[in-house]
């Protein structure tokens, strides 16, 4: 019998938590699996249910998956990012929520010094 890949483990428990980072407040996901075996089903997702573009920021540490489709016409991107060297966890953050909310910050912040 063949040994399967390991990362297609976690085939099911990547797509589920894409929904799970769009409707979350803080539109944050962990889960434990290790950096490179889940983009490889993050890739094999893309390619065969969500859609989007998968590609590489930060080789081995941070990820941009966009324009995957959470649902029929809703399309989201997500920061994908995990610890080359301890390898225990990945992290999905959607874009843009976190954009706005340090931008809104940082103006707060700088409207006080001046």
């Amino acid at each position: 019998m063949a040994e399967v890949e390991p990362w297609r483990k976690w085939i099911p428990i990547v797509d589920a938590l894409t929904l799970q980072s769009y409707y979350r407040v803080l539109s944050m996901v962990s889960f434990h699996v290790p950096i490179d075996e889940a983009i490889q089903a993050i890739k094999y997702v893309a390619e065969t249910k969500r859609g989007g573009v998968v590609y590489s920021v930060i080789p081995d540490r941070v990820y941009r998956w966009d324009g995957l489709e959470v649902s029929p016409g809703i399309k989201i991107n997500l920061w994908v990012f995990g610890s080359p060297t301890r390898r225990k966890n990945t992290v999905y953050a959607r874009v843009g929520w976190w954009t706005l909310t340090l931008f809104a910050e940082a103006l707060r912040a700088r409207a006080k010094t001046l």
